[in-house]
């Protein structure tokens, strides 16, 4: 699959974090969790830690922290996206006590994102303070202010990242234009989701499959189409906190390679040694401007039978491939 981040290049100078750990996997996609141990936060007292600030300011105060880690590494800022799956997500979890990049309904990222309307591709960053079971005596442990919260995890996810440092190259990608931001809290704990997306694509018709003929159409912002790769989940179940907390705590990928469309081969010309996970578009209209039709017979691909059929479009933008959308279709 192509790679759709970017490096990044040095570390900050802030304080040290206390009780952080983080888990990921080589994945790009990956989460930070921060427990939190009764007194850990030192002799702050409810008198003077504020977690009462609205949405608004609160968002804006996360935007402001992930954009002054862009510009210190000279990137461009992003834009708050308005997607409301990465809240959904964040909710979900401050309220069953878990961090997982899997929701209870079993839905992954991408394909909550394309249910609430998301039409590019995006990568999640999630991160947690607080504990996990929700049977321990909250007044066992201090109250902490949501912004300073918010600082430590960002900061902990710059800066203690594990070997992958999937955060920070979450954070720094420099293809990146927006981020959907997700902040549930109490008093006392708060999860955190950052939900990147680009701005790469306009649909006039999104990704859709009847009959098993697969059909998309629009215009390319940016870029030149070079191929369309189809991945393919098991429809969603759900889970468990304790389920998912054990079983689905590590990053996420966009699930088994099902196939991919390429456009025909010029008059004249033939494929040699094609994959047999290739299939040929039947049209393949490119016009110079980045508008865009493809049709391709996809049944075969579709005889994987019921699940979630997840189609990334690969553009090539400065000579680098580049994944624009995770557009999920739930065939049920």
């Amino acid at each position: 699959m192509s790679s759709c981040t970017a490096a990044a290049k040095t570390s900050y100078a802030h304080p040290a974090l206390e009780a952080f750990l983080s888990k990921d996997s080589p994945q790009i996609l990956s989460y930070a969790r921060q427990d939190v141990s009764p007194g850990s936060m030192g002799s702050s007292t409810a008198a003077n830690l504020n977690y009462s600030y609205g949405q608004e300011e609160i968002f804006q105060y996360m935007l402001d922290l992930i954009n002054a880690d862009r510009r210190a590494e000279g990137l461009d800022p992003v834009d708050l996206g308005h997607n409301p799956a990465a809240q959904e997500h964040a909710q979900d979890m401050l309220d069953n006590y878990y961090i997982s990049h899997w929701g209870t309904d079993g839905l992954k990222p991408y394909m909550r994102y394309t249910k609430d309307g998301g039409i590019n591709y995006e990568q999640e960053n999630d991160a947690y303070h607080g504990w996990y079971d929700p049977q321990k005596d909250p007044s066992s442990y201090v109250d902490s202010d949501v912004k300073q919260t918010l600082y430590n995890l960002e900061y902990a996810m710059m800066n203690y990242d594990g070997p992958s440092n999937g955060h920070r190259k979450n954070i720094l990608n420099k293809l990146h234009k927006k981020v959907n931001l997700g902040i549930a809290f109490d008093s006392k704990r708060l999860a955190l989701v950052e939900q990147f997306e680009g701005d790469y694509i306009e649909y006039t018709q999104p990704p859709a499959i009847d009959g098993g003929i697969f059909t998309v159409s629009g215009r390319l912002l940016e870029g030149r189409l070079k191929n369309i790769q189809i991945y393919f989940d098991e429809l969603p179940k759900t889970y468990t906190p304790d389920e998912l907390l054990s079983e689905f705590h590590g990053s996420y990928s966009l699930g088994n390679e099902a196939g991919f469309i390429i456009a025909p081969a010029p008059p004249g010309v033939y494929y040699t040694n094609l994959s047999s996970k290739a299939v040929i578009a039947d049209q393949w209209g490119v016009g110079r401007s980045g508008s865009f039709i493809i049709t391709a017979d996809i049944s075969r691909i579709m005889s994987m039978g019921k699940g979630v059929y997840t189609f990334v479009v690969v553009a090539e933008i400065n000579n680098e491939p580049v994944c624009l959308t995770n557009y999920s279709i739930f065939v049920d």
